[in-house]
């Protein structure tokens, strides 16, 4: 996939690139470069047929691609460098090999949802898993924070927290004694109002990265802040920033204490302070040369867990008043409620695709099994010592390809398929892969029985005569018969997760793969020849005929085979 490549302080990054995106200073462009030489909206690049585009906005200070100043619209090249201000990006065609001169370090660049570091010699992500920037150590004192990106620094020194204004989220009062006490009365009536407002504005909202951004201008319009963070749980604990802001649009890091945020956290409570450089002890130092002077942080609280923290920051002295403290903790209520939502609504996307996905490949027993954690496929690979592994492929489909229609080939591979998998599934084999005409499948991972061998070839007998009833079928309006080789072996290999940090496919490696490959390319059309490391695990179960030792590619010496009798 075509991708831009930058440079920052923390090494290569890679942005993949969707059919169309906007590049600019705004948070609502899916490439957001916080460099105040960018215009706004400066740039969009998109697909157009098979290549990536380029398309200047009209921005002042322009858009400029090696060297050459783009008037409209240019046509991007693997290599080439896009200049915009004081960012310098590289465009890499994701299928030419990847040996570009390191650009120069570039400002801030946040892509929404995700940018990733990669090894720029192999393409391959530099982190699997939890990054381990964002694994730190809890202390009693603090709260170590992972930071966002380079434009939020987190002080993790250890200090006690001085004098502070404190507030629980309060509820509403009953009507009769509101109705006495204006000044709560009136409180009461700003919550509802900054509550109805976000909604209205962000309730809708159900990309989380966009979701965060929009909860940052909003509440930036009813809080006289200079700046601003929201900070998420993570699975680890740890409290990682996944959205910040500054009023100044300036490029420069957003400073924020652990131990503030570790306070809020632990006594699920909102902290304001009126001047950081007395309120803190011995943080006060940090923070007054961090230029922060106020600050109110609170925690965003759902169902009473803390899912996260809102940290907003002034450089005015006594910039916040109670009243703000009490409206940000009530509203963090109902930002939490919104940020819950959106993730749980993301974690039942992933279900349902996670539940598409191994109905595709599995078994629906086995599938289910997965799904609902009674059996655990492993992310990382592992040695399986015995399974059998399945190949066949159609005999003189390319020629036949050749004197029929795109469309009537793809419409045949497609019932063929679905006939053949239907046997594959019934016996509780797992599909790898189509290979143009051919059919990979394996037994013995995921899950495992004694007599994968047998169901292995069990279901290769059934597929040749559901291939024979589909001949039969065909026939009747004079088309050519399909015929199928086969070849199966059975032996240890790796099963697990391959392929990239985006697209990963549950499959299995080893010699034992490519075995039964070779067994499938010298199968004749209708026959099924396994090994003896399979003859022997049949146990007598099936008639086989001994073959002449075969001389398999990448084998010293030649192999025994035989041939299953239909």
């Amino acid at each position: 996939m075509a991708r831009i490549v930058y440079i920052t302080d923390q090494g290569w990054q890679s942005i993949e690139l969707q059919p169309h995106q906007g590049v600019g200073r705004h948070p609502a462009n899916a490439i957001q470069l916080l460099d105040t030489i960018v215009s706004k909206e400066h740039c969009i690049i998109e697909q157009q047929g098979p290549v990536m585009v380029l398309r200047d906005l009209g921005s002042m200070n322009g858009t400029y691609v090696n060297g050459e100043r783009v008037a409209g619209i240019r046509a991007l090249g693997h290599g080439d460098e896009i200049r915009l201000g004081n960012t310098a990006l590289q465009f890499d065609d994701g299928s030419t090999p990847f040996n570009f001169a390191p650009p120069p370090p570039s400002p801030g660049v946040i892509h929404h949802p995700f940018v990733a570091n990669f090894d720029p010699a192999t393409g391959a992500p530099l982190t699997k898993g939890t990054p381990q920037w964002m694994v730190k150590k809890r202390t009693a004192e603090a709260i170590e924070v992972p930071a966002h990106d380079h434009l939020v620094n987190v002080d993790n020194s250890k200090h006690s927290i001085g004098q502070q204004v404190a507030a629980q989220s309060k509820e509403f009062l009953p009507f009769d004694e509101a109705v006495r006490d204006n000044a709560a009365l009136r409180l009461d009536y700003e919550r509802l109002r900054i509550t109805w407002e976000l909604l209205r504005e962000i309730g809708l909202e159900r990309d989380l990265d966009a979701l965060l951004a929009k909860i940052l201008v909003a509440l930036f319009r009813f809080v006289d802040a200079d700046r601003g963070v929201i900070l998420l749980r993570e699975y680890d604990g740890t409290l990682r920033p996944r959205a910040h802001r500054r009023r100044d649009g300036a490029n420069v890091p957003i400073n924020i204490s652990s131990t503030i945020l570790a306070h809020v956290t632990r006594e699920r409570a909102g902290v304001m302070t009126h001047d950081a450089g007395s309120d803190f002890g011995g943080g006060g130092k940090s923070m007054f040369l961090n230029r922060i002077t106020s600050a109110i942080v609170v925690p965003l609280l759902h169902e009473k867990e803390v899912i996260g923290a809102l940290w907003l920051d002034s450089e005015k002295i006594a910039s916040f008043k109670p009243k703000d403290l009490e409206l940000l903790t009530a509203v963090g209520n109902q930002v939490a409620m919104l940020i819950s939502n959106t993730l749980l609504g993301l974690k039942v996307q992933q279900e349902i695709m996670t539940r598409d996905r191994f109905s595709r490949l599995l078994s629906p027993n086995v599938a289910e099994q997965v799904i609902s954690g009674k059996l655990d496929i492993k992310k990382g690979g592992i040695q399986v010592p015995i399974a059998t592994v399945f190949n066949s492929d159609l005999r003189g489909f390319t020629r036949m390809s050749e004197a029929t229609t795109a469309e009537a080939m793809v419409e045949l591979l497609n019932e063929y398929f679905e006939l053949m998998v239907e046997c594959i599934f019934k016996h509780e084999g797992t599909l790898d892969k189509f290979m143009g005409d051919g059919i990979m499948a394996f037994w013995g991972a995921p899950a495992y029985h004694a007599d994968d061998a047998s169901r292995c070839v069990q279901s290769a007998l059934e597929q040749l005569e559901v291939l024979d009833q589909l001949n039969a079928h065909r026939a009747t309006y004079g088309a050519v018969p399909l015929a199928a080789g086969i070849g199966i072996h059975t032996g240890a290999l790796i099963s697990g997760y391959v392929g990239s940090s985006k697209s990963l496919s549950y499959t299995v490696i080893g010699d034992t793969v490519n075995t039964s490959a070779r067994l499938c390319g010298i199968a004749a059309g209708g026959q099924i020849l396994v090994s003896e490391a399979t003859a022997i695990q049949l146990g007598g179960r099936f008639p086989l005929t001994p073959l002449p030792d075969a001389a398999l590619k990448g084998k010293e010496k030649p192999m025994k085979i035989f041939e299953v009798r239909r």
